[in-house]
């Protein structure tokens, strides 16, 4: 930010100008503010450029465009002159960087905020869409952060030509790094395009790189449209909802009204309030906030000395504004800042210009505080140099549009693992950190602390999940659901839950049971312990455990989990809650997910190696790699995956000899535990598999147009079954007994699990197979297509569908998780909720 020179205007229309923003090929922003108090940013056009008639013709028609524009999460057009002398726009005006800026100062931003943030944009998204508009460049330095929201800006302005969008070369029109497939081919892009727009900002800000960056040019614009996203580094459930943003088909991408659901299940204004930003970035907003608080005090003081006879004019030789205001500790880097014209140029210096490099940051003109590849903001050749420019909605928020919104609660935000320990210990723990504050309903949480790390060594493979029957992860099906399903009717009404617990948002991963007790995860990083009998409140609670979406593994006494950075392992006490032991490998691995255990006391994880070059961190990462623990005597054995195994998510099942999964080569394979991951047997089925597989005694079951068993040991075929129509999607076993949920017609399938004799068949209305069947004694228990709908029981003696049970509530991405214990209790989480219901 500057200030005003000779040369500048002092009022444009009813707006004094305060300070200048930036400037550009196309004109210059400035800091403006209304004779009632209002503090906008005002874009006036350069006289030759408003000399053109065609120009102005354009200029006119995105105005009136934009302007029809509203909502919360939008930077409106407050004022226009497209006609005046001296064409001018104004807009308001929004303190904070944009979502390049905050990542390239301080890296990528947390899940929750990202959630908020993606919330946020969908609702701006329907804003923009409701007028007929398409927003057509959609990145991150087009997303402005503020204190109570994103603000999406230049909506509307590369929407008023008619077709696909081109510079004055006659290049494509947008950013590379976030196009849609439909720009990248020429084809006519709709409302979907932006909607893939904004998974690719949404990745960007979760992992600090573009999803499909690494490339230039045509090669770039090849993997946007036949390529996939690159989401190694995006956290869950981030990664699932990017995925639906990304489909290739524009028709089979999610709506920005079920995004934002997805993302913020209980609306968008529920999760965007103060505090929603990190503290970091939240400075980065105060500071402009002061920039543009001390524009408008000089502006008093000049009128004032105007009125008393003192004022000179010469107001060139002013220090610029942003000169006076100190950037706090967490964000001084001497990085120049950019000025953020809420509703941008790029249609018309593209037309008219022929500008190739766009919109700058914020939407700005090349040269107004445009961000270059870093997205840190250097202004553009022949610019001025713009400082701590933000922009401020002075608009109550009370005063903007308001949408009503579902139940459901906000993300609860808590702090990660900070403080530092001694090595490896057993023993509850004793750190003298004080806990977070936890709502009544909790009891007082154990903290993980951070410690030194032991010693890595190389021993073993995989472990697994130990049980009478093991199940692996089902895949998430990339295809949006559908709405449909037959009207089937279930026999009798579903049970009353027992208790209800209500707390912060879960995992998506299923309950584990030890002893009566059930143990679930939630944000920000707890383990919780329910009392099966009465849940309502938790007997204890562990803070400080990672957000995979895996459960917890119950193996050498503990419950053990990821911790909440790096590759670490942690052990808690299932009865109290207290820690029993933490492993740290060190910096050279990542952990992400558990994926079994066995013999009671090893763990399986998948991660990653990093490769380390001149002592710095992260500059490269291998491919995905198994580490097999033995935490009995601290060792890990790193097993890298062979090319087949990779393509495909890894969800093996494991005993305490083999490890057992699903291949990208449309393979079932088994590796063994005790020998280094030798790879025992590999079974080539000739037709895409559903990740997720099941093993109940010596026979492994794969699905997917058929339904297989397999002998554990050789991999040879004990049955196999085919689907009519449609496939087998996810799996269950129990006793003597396998499930499969079937897509056509849909329902459960019940096959003899030593000969393949189908037992019965109980069609449902359509199901969510994204989740395994939970079997318990005398029901299985599968989620309804929209979780809106709950979930169903089946009786597994008859096949009869006895009832549904729901609570209503459609919560986007956060599906029910179902689990049964061997003592008559089944425990369902739905997002924030655990419902205990009665088995008989």
């Amino acid at each position: 930010m500057k200030s005003l020179r000779p040369e500048d205007p002092e009022q444009l229309g009813p707006y004094r100008l305060l300070a200048r923003l930036g400037s550009g090929g196309m004109g210059r922003v400035y800091l403006a503010r209304s004779s009632d108090g209002r503090t906008v940013a005002v874009k006036v056009i350069r006289p030759e450029m408003a000399e053109d008639r065609n120009f102005r013709i354009r200029f006119r028609r995105e105005v009136a465009a934009a302007a029809a524009v509203g909502g919360v999460y939008t930077a409106p057009v407050v004022d226009a002159a497209p006609d005046a002398e001296t064409p001018w726009l104004a807009t308001a005006y929004v303190a904070g960087p944009t979502v390049a800026e905050a990542v390239a100062e301080h890296g990528p931003l947390p899940v929750e905020t990202v959630l908020a943030l993606g919330a946020g944009i969908a609702e701006a998204l329907i804003a923009v869409h409701a007028e007929g508009l398409v927003h057509r460049d959609l990145k991150p330095s087009n997303v402005l952060l503020a204190a109570d929201g994103p603000r999406v800006i230049d909506f509307g302005i590369v929407r008023a030509r008619d077709g696909y969008e081109l510079t004055g070369d006659g290049s494509l029109f947008g950013s590379l790094d976030y196009m849609c497939p439909e720009q990248a081919t020429g084809e006519q892009m709709g409302p979907e395009g932006d909607v893939f727009c904004l998974g690719s900002v949404l990745a960007f800000a979760a992992s600090g790189h573009p999803p499909f960056g690494g490339a230039a040019g045509a090669a770039m614009l090849y993997q946007v449209v036949h390529g996939s996203a690159d989401l190694t580094q995006v956290p869950e459930p981030l990664d699932k909802i990017i995925s639906l943003c990304h489909a290739k088909d524009p028709a089979l991408r999610i709506d920005p009204d079920r995004l934002s659901a997805a993302c913020a299940p209980g609306g968008a204004e529920q999760v965007l309030t103060e505090g929603w930003l990190p503290g970091p970035v939240a400075d980065m907003v105060a500071a402009r906030r002061a920039a543009a608080a001390l524009a408008e005090r000089r502006a008093v003081a000049t009128d004032l000395a105007r009125a008393t006879g003192a004022y000179d004019g010469a107001r060139a030789a002013e220090p610029a504004a942003s000169a006076d205001v100190p950037e706090p500790e967490s964000y001084r880097s001497g990085r120049p800042g950019s000025a953020y014209a809420t509703v941008g140029w790029s249609a018309y210096d593209t037309a008219v210009a022929g500008d190739q490099d766009g919109a700058g940051a914020g939407g700005c003109p090349a040269g107004i505080g445009a961000a270059g590849p870093s997205g840190a903001g250097e202004p553009g050749d022949g610019a001025d140099r713009v400082d701590g420019a933000g922009a401020l909605a002075t608009e109550p928020r009370e005063a903007r549009e308001a949408r009503p919104y579902g139940p459901g609660r906000r993300p609860q935000h808590g702090p990660g693992r900070t403080t530092a320990f001694d090595p490896v210990r057993t023993g509850p723990g004793e750190g003298t950190d004080t806990p977070a504050p936890e709502r009544s309903a909790t009891p007082t949480p154990h903290r993980a602390r951070t410690r030194s790390r032991v010693s890595r060594r190389t021993l073993l493979t995989t472990a697994a999940a130990v049980g009478t029957a093991l199940i692996g992860g089902a895949a998430v099906v990339s295809a949006r659901r559908r709405p449909g399903g037959p009207g089937v009717r279930p026999a009798g009404p579903a049970p009353e839950p027992t208790w209800v617990y209500r707390g912060g948002p879960l995992l998506q991963a299923p309950a584990v049971f030890q002893n009566g007790t059930a143990l679930l995860k939630t944000r920000p990083g707890t383990m919780i312990g329910l009392d099966v009998t009465n849940g309502a409140q938790p007997t204890w609670a562990y803070q400080g455990i990672s957000l995979s979406p895996t459960p917890v593994l119950l193996t050498y006494g503990a419950a053990v989990a990821l911790g909440g950075t790096g590759a670490t392992l942690i052990g808690v006490d299932p009865a109290g809650g207290t820690e029993k032991f933490t492993l740290d490998f060190g910096e050279d691995y990542q952990f992400d997910q558990l994926l079994g255990s066995y013999d009671d006391y090893s763990v399986s994880v998948l991660g990653a190696s990093l490769h380390r070059r001149s002592g710095e961190q992260g500059v490269a990462t291998s491919t995905s790699t198994v580490f097999g623990v033995d935490l009995r005597t601290r060792q890990a054995l790193v097993i890298p995956i062979d090319p087949e195994d990779v393509g495909v998510p890894l969800q093996p099942v494991i005993t305490s000899d083999y490890f057992v999964y699903a291949d990208g080569l449309r393979n079932v394979a088994a590796r063994g535990t005790r020998d280094g991951g030798t790879l025992r047997w590999r079974h080539q089925v000739g037709y895409d598999l559903r990740p997720g597989l099941a093993v109940l005694g010596r026979t492994v079951f794969a699905i997917g147009s058929e339904f297989i068993a397999l002998d554990l040991a050789t991999g040879r075929i004990r049955w196999q079954a085919k689907a009519e129509r449609g496939m087998f999607a996810s799996l269950g076993a129990g006793g003597n007994t396998v499930y499969a949920t079937g897509t056509d017609p849909h329902g459960v399938h019940a096959f003899n699990a030593a000969n393949g004799t189908r037992r019965w068949f109980c069609e449902t209305p359509r199901l969510n197979v994204d989740t395994p069947i939970a079997v318990g004694a005398h029901a299985v228990y599968v989620p309804a297509y929209e979780n809106k709908d709950g979930f169903y029981a089946i009786d597994t003696a008859s096949g009869r569908l006895l009832w549904n049970f729901t609570d209503g509530r459609e919560t986007g991405v956060n599906d029910w998780q179902l689990s049964c214990d061997g003592a008559g209790h089944l425990v369902a989480q739905h997002f924030d909720r655990v419902y205990g219901l009665p088995v008989t």
